[in-house]
């Protein structure tokens, strides 16, 4: 009988074999090209014993689901308690009858809805509601002001600038959850989007900025010691900007204490599943703007409460590989390849147990499963949680 452990360690093998078949064909015979699909083959079953509780194979969380993808955008959507504030909403959803959970998507600095487009397609593919939101003080259109007419900067201070913006910083959380309001009235009342979205099941996902909107939403405070203007009492924590609607959270490119963002004191309020994802080439940059180790990252686990927090570190993934969109060959990524498909995996996963409440999910929480995911670049993964 064969393990759930036995079938990943034969199907990591097969999948490296599998990934290197394209390249190999070339320079193989048929007898070659055969036994190389034999080997793929042998080491891909993963049948078991009538009775067990063990699956006949290893689901398939980096492939495109079932479900077709059909997409709405909301271009001028404004949020009126907030002086008109333009929030834009691009929503991918499965075009088949059904309710499906919701994925709020936050870009991160400089980036738009776009920024993390086909990992958005890939969930919805496999039963989604996904909303990807632009976040106007720190969008692409924004650094561009900053990099022109708004003062000449370089891209790296437009960047550290929406960093600090007020606008930004305190804003992004509430375009969260104006963002889910809107969704759940569209859920209620729309030509595309009527009966689409389960309002019990609601995650929010991000990188680098996005990933510090995550962290917020889902229960961290940030510090106002940095913001520019001065937010009174211009020190110390914000309060609390979380949305109790929101089930959980996934983080890529978290940040630690000593950035811009947070303080020690700042993640122990975090009261919901959340997961980061991060690497060894993941640089960020303190309060000073100076780089910081990647490792600084491990400090957020540390300051994280017990319970369903999960930390996976992706050897030599970089900041940049963690984001796909049509911009994402402006910052080349060695890596992007790996991360990608080792991160649509992990969203569906995650999504399958925190949202559909899919228990068999949890035999693939683990670092042996990551494994099976590996490529070229990415060789390597180490996998915490408390």
């Amino acid at each position: 009988m064969k393990t759930v452990s036995s079938c990943l360690e034969h199907r990591s093998l097969a999948r490296r074999v599998s990934r290197r078949m394209n390249d190999a064909q070339q320079c193989i015979g048929a007898i070659g090209h055969i036994a190389c699909i034999a080997l793929i083959t042998a080491f891909a079953s993963c049948s078991t014993t009538p009775g067990s509780d063990e699956p006949d194979a290893l689901p398939a969380y980096d492939m495109p689901g079932s479900f077709s993808v059909a997409t709405v955008i909301f271009y001028d959507l404004v949020d009126a308690d907030r002086e008109n504030r333009r929030v834009p909403i691009k929503v991918h959803f499965p075009s088949d009858s059904g309710r499906f959970p919701l994925v709020v998507i936050s870009h991160g600095g400089g980036g738009t809805w776009d920024s993390h487009l086909y990992q958005a397609r890939h969930l919805a593919s496999h039963g989604y509601v996904v909303a990807c939101l632009e976040h106007v003080y720190s969008n692409a259109e924004r650094m561009k002001y900053y990099m022109n007419a708004g003062g000449g900067m370089t891209m790296w201070d437009a960047l550290r600038r929406i960093m600090k913006d007020p606008r930004a910083v305190l804003e992004r959380p509430k375009d969260v959850r104006f963002a889910i309001d809107q969704m759940l009235r569209w859920n209620a009342a729309h030509e595309q989007l009527e009966g689409k979205i389960d309002s019990g099941r609601i995650a929010v996902m991000g990188h680098s900025f996005g990933a510090y909107t995550t962290l917020v939403v889902c229960g961290a405070q940030p510090v106002l010691d940095y913001l520019d203007p001065v937010v009174p009492p211009g020190s110390g924590l914000a309060g609390d900007l979380s949305d109790p609607r929101v089930s959980f959270g996934l983080a890529m490119s978290p940040q630690s204490p000593g950035t811009v963002y947070f303080g020690t004191n700042s993640y122990r309020t975090i009261n919901r599943p959340l997961v980061c994802l991060s690497g060894s080439e993941d640089t960020q940059w303190d309060y000073k703007g100076a780089p910081m180790p990647p490792a600084t990252r491990w400090q957020v686990l540390e300051l994280l409460p017990p319970g369903e927090k999960y930390f996976v570190w992706l050897d030599r993934a970089d900041h940049f590989s963690f984001s796909d969109g049509p911009g994402a060959s402006l910052f080349p990524s060695a890596s992007r390849p790996d991360v990608q498909r080792i991160s649509k995996a992990l969203m569906v996963l995650f999504c399958d147990y925190f949202l559909k409440g899919k228990r068999e999910a949890r035999a693939y929480m683990n670092g042996e499963y990551v494994n099976t995911l590996l490529g070229d670049v990415v060789t390597g993964v180490q996998w915490k949680e408390k």
